[in-house]
């Protein structure tokens, strides 16, 4: 050997032919994989734990990691990362993951069913520890059988799925209620002297749109406002899609009191939409949102919305990924349940 020059490392190759085993045994002997309580099992373990330490040989931190999808990091799958609410969300599942010294990967699906298919499919090829889930769910049978499959596939190989958002999907999630809390949105609204109402939702086969008009219209029902009689137009769940639901509203958008719409990038999306058309901001209907994102209420500050703890959202998903006991799939998975506050004209209402 030449003078200076470091002697080569131990390998695994060199431990199983120490201990008489194969590669692949030692390997499981190192890594608690072997099975069994007899005498010979634990003679195996022992044999190839002895040869590794007369050759100093250590397990790799970064192998033990990604052996069985345990790697510290986790991905973070989303619609979009433009959406103010998504960004929110985002940025709070990053604090809590860096609170933990883990690394997130954050994967936009574009809400598009086949780029959330490619997503998943590539998501098994990394190996992280757990996964969130945290796109919009459809009413779409077919896409939501296959994305289903394609968890249970990641399930399945060792990565601990979690859903944000209320779903039919057997693994643990993190929820609000958007109904009940729209539900309250629209009463307070009437409790102000509110009378009459549009609302601006998202695409009709996504399940949180559904959820939040459903409450807000039953909300109106309840105070004796005629439902039927509301206009409800349909867009995406985003600032374009708000600014382009206002050529939808009719005639005279700002005839009514109240534009509910169901997101609060949407809510600006109309705010621009009303100004672009002319509309004076003394004339303009009050305009309400969902989600509160915060730097809005510096901009609008008695902007009526539902606030939802989307920057919570990370630290009860890491929870359940890193700190409760293994979940299988199951019809009854854990749920962490957030508080939504509806907030109406700057001033938070009780749900209770």
């Amino acid at each position: 050997m030449a003078e200076g020059r470091k002697p080569k490392p131990p390998t695994l190759t060199d431990v199983a032919k120490l201990a008489g085993v194969s590669i692949p045994t030692a390997s499981r002997a190192l890594n608690g994989g072997v099975r069994g309580s007899n005498s010979g099992s634990e003679e195996l373990r022992e044999r190839v734990r002895d040869a590794a330490r007369q050759l100093g040989y250590s397990v790799s931190p970064a192998a033990q990691a990604v052996k069985g999808g345990r790697a510290r990091t986790l991905a973070l799958v989303v619609s979009d990362i433009d959406d103010f609410g998504s960004a929110t969300m985002i940025a709070g599942v990053m604090h809590a993951a860096e609170s933990r010294g883990i690394s997130v990967a954050v994967r936009a699906t574009g809400d598009d069913a086949d780029r959330e298919q490619g997503l998943l499919r590539a998501l098994r090829g990394e190996r992280h520890r757990g996964v969130i889930f945290a796109t919009s769910r459809t009413t779409d049978a077919a896409r939501e059988r296959a994305m289903d499959e394609s968890l249970r596939d990641l399930h399945d190989q060792g990565a601990r799925v979690v859903v944000i958002g209320d779903s039919d999907l057997p693994y643990p999630r993190v929820v609000v209620d958007n109904e009940d809390a729209a539900f309250a949105l629209a009463r307070g609204l009437v409790a102000v002297g509110h009378r009459s109402f549009s609302v601006v939702a998202g695409p009709d086969d996504q399940i949180t749109s559904r959820d939040r008009v459903a409450g807000f219209l039953r909300g109106l029902a309840a105070d004796g406002i005629d439902a039927a009689v509301v206009r409800v137009v349909h867009a995406d769940f985003s600032r374009d899609g708000g600014y382009e639901s206002v050529a939808r509203l009719g005639a005279e958008p700002e005839s009514v009191d109240v534009i509910a719409a169901m997101s609060d990038a949407m809510a600006v999306g109309v705010i621009a939409g009303l100004r672009d058309r002319g509309v004076a901001a003394d004339a303009m209907p009050e305009v309400s949102g969902f989600d509160h994102v915060p730097m809005l209420g510096d901009v609008l500050p008695f902007f009526s919305t539902v606030e939802v703890p989307l920057e919570k959202f990370g630290e009860a998903a890491l929870s359940l990924i890193f700190d409760a006991a293994a979940p299988a799939a199951t019809d009854d998975p854990p749920a962490v349940r957030l508080r939504a506050r509806p907030i109406v004209r700057g001033v938070a209402l009780d749900l209770d």
